[in-house]
């Protein structure tokens, strides 16, 4: 007696250089099986790339700055390979208002991450504390995040 089964393999295509091509095993990122898998839907389902903080880079000149070999801005800026101007509107990040830092350190989601960019956050650094935190919330409002920073 012959029996036969029948083996279903997930398969997807796969965009590359050469062109389409047949691919086994589970399609990435879990899109379903049941659509039809195309350029747009693969890089629509792109999970987002969590940039890198702009705090996290003013802290690591302000950690440079405090060695005892270095004695200007000039020095950071060179071993970083950035402007000296650069070096200054990072250090200036650290005069945001606690609270705004605060925020900052504990978002998690990387849309807000990724939205709040040192070009973001410069202009705040130009205005007294006390006005700081309004614009940042201007800010929120403008990603549409409800968010309390308080």
């Amino acid at each position: 007696m012959v029996t036969s089964a029948t083996v279903k393999l997930p398969i997807y295509l796969r965009f590359t250089k050469q062109g389409l091509s047949i691919v086994f095993g589970k399609p990435p990122r879990n899109i379903r099986t049941d659509k039809r898998i195309t350029k747009k839907l693969l890089k629509d389902s792109e999970p987002p790339i969590r940039k890198p903080s702009p705090l996290a880079e003013a802290i690591r000149y302000a950690e440079i700055a405090r060695e005892p070999s270095i004695v200007s801005k000039a020095q950071i800026a060179r071993r970083f390979s950035v402007s000296r101007a650069r070096v200054c509107q990072m250090l200036n990040l650290l005069d945001l208002d606690h609270r705004i830092v605060n925020y900052l350190w504990t978002a998690n989601d990387v849309e807000k991450v990724n939205y709040f960019s040192e070009r973001r956050l410069r202009p705040l650094t130009r205005l007294p504390q006390e006005d700081q935190l309004d614009a940042f919330k201007k800010l929120l409002q403008g990603l549409q995040i409800s968010g309390n920073c308080s």
